[in-house]
């Protein structure tokens, strides 16, 4: 029977870009102003972003916009 590959779950680009660039958790926490478990479920979940977070990563976290707009079409 041949193996069928599983489709990557929703925003799958958004984590590994930012988990890419050396943020955890803690990190994205740090840059957004929130407590670290809210930066953590952020992380996980990327879909939670707002478009102000996303401004804060890219401006603080130093990550091109170009990047993060293109993690994050599907």
């Amino acid at each position: 029977m041949p193996y069928v590959k599983k489709p990557d779950p929703p925003y799958v680009k958004m984590t590994r870009l930012l988990k890419g660039y050396g943020l955890n958790g803690t990190k994205l926490a740090g840059l957004l102003g929130v407590s670290q478990p809210t930066g953590s479920k952020r992380l996980e979940r990327p879909e939670l972003l707002t478009l102000g977070d996303l401004d804060r990563i890219n401006r603080f976290g130093h990550i091109p916009i170009e990047e993060l707009r293109e993690a994050i079409q599907r």
